[in-house]
């Protein structure tokens, strides 16, 4: 357990000081309730999934996928015991466009606005000769 903790600290803070990472589609975000932190952030994987990683104090929140209607695509509830966590949701079969992840945390509520767009481009080569 604290090899996992130790290791989502070390994704945690090469996410926040990594620009590559927040053009790729890093979103992070606090959330402060009665002196006690949740944070989360989002990382949009090449292959059309997201992970969700948030790390938190003793209390239960909500991760939820919403598309651009406001329609719940996928709700994932994380216990209070679990202070540390990382959860995959599959967009893959989900058409290119804006989506929102969704995080309630009690009283609060923190959304990350995320655009998945999985067109590959291609490479094109011209080559002359002269």
């Amino acid at each position: 357990m604290k090899t996992f903790i130790a290791s989502l600290f070390l994704t945690a803070s090469l996410a926040f000081s990594s620009t590559g990472f927040a053009q790729s589609g890093t979103a992070a975000s606090n959330l402060t309730a009665e002196g006690v932190e949740t944070r989360f952030w989002v990382v949009i994987t090449a292959n059309g999934k997201i992970e969700v990683n948030v790390i938190k104090a003793e209390k239960e929140v909500s991760v939820n996928v919403l598309d651009q209607f406001g329609h719940t695509l996928a709700s994932k509830v994380i216990d209070k015991e679990d202070a540390a966590t990382r959860t995959k949701f599959d967009l893959s079969q989900l058409p290119d466009g804006s989506y929102k992840v969704v995080l309630i945390d009690g009283k609060h509520k923190e959304v990350k606005n995320i655009e998945l767009n999985t067109r590959s481009v291609e490479a094109q080569r011209v080559v002359s000769v002269g």
